[in-house]
């Protein structure tokens, strides 16, 4: 069986989470071998992407350096021959899918400080389900000083709407509460093409 092979030392993680998808986008039924240099911060991103896809990945150490086996996908479905159909009543147009929201300030707003807070964590109390993640960056990390705002965070979470740090805008990059880090190039390409809502 074949298998595609992917080099990835000396690049960012961005760089490396990017050639992973192109790979897998390419070639979704062939198997991916990752070589990897010694850094566990782009091993551990790289395992989360993975997961993060529903494809199964196993470590290998070979040395000071890595070696990630990717589980195959699953083959394209051929191609059905239409055949003649009952004349249905028209279905509704589809929905454009949701776009993940980017908080950049911890209030709306320029006027009451109170107010402005009161109002963006209505908004995150009344955020749709279909949202596919919510970003904080710069100001809106105070959030995450904010009983009221973390157990609204938390409960986003809870119910399936991950919620993502921005690394470039932590003094510290952890996982800040449990939440996940957001590689900002990821925000940063969905806002050049209007993909995404920021506050």
């Amino acid at each position: 069986m074949d298998i595609l092979t992917l080099e990835l030392f000396d690049v960012t993680i961005s760089e490396a989470l990017r050639e992973i998808n192109r790979a897998l986008e390419a070639h979704p039924a062939m198997p991916l071998r990752i070589l990897l240099g010694s850094d566990p911060m782009l091993r551990h991103n790289i395992q989360r992407f993975l997961l993060r896809l529903g494809r199964g990945a196993a470590l290998h150490p070979e040395g000071s350096a890595w070696r990630v086996e990717v589980d195959a996908g699953p083959a394209p479905a051929a191609p059905v021959l239409p055949g003649p159909r009952p004349a249905a009543p028209a279905a509704p147009a589809p929905q454009a899918p949701r776009r993940p929201l980017l908080l950049t300030g911890s209030r709306l707003g320029r006027g009451s400080a109170a107010i402005g807070r009161r109002l963006l964590l209505g908004v995150l109390r009344e955020l749709d389900p279909g949202v596919p993640w919510v970003g904080l960056a710069l100001e809106a990390l105070d959030l995450l000083e904010d009983p009221e705002a973390l157990a609204l965070l938390a409960a986003l979470r809870a119910r399936g709407v991950p919620v993502l740090v921005s690394r470039e805008s932590q003094l510290f990059p952890e996982e800040p509460g449990g939440f996940e880090i957001l590689e900002d190039s990821r925000w940063q390409r969905l806002a050049g093409r209007g993909e995404i809502t920021i506050l």
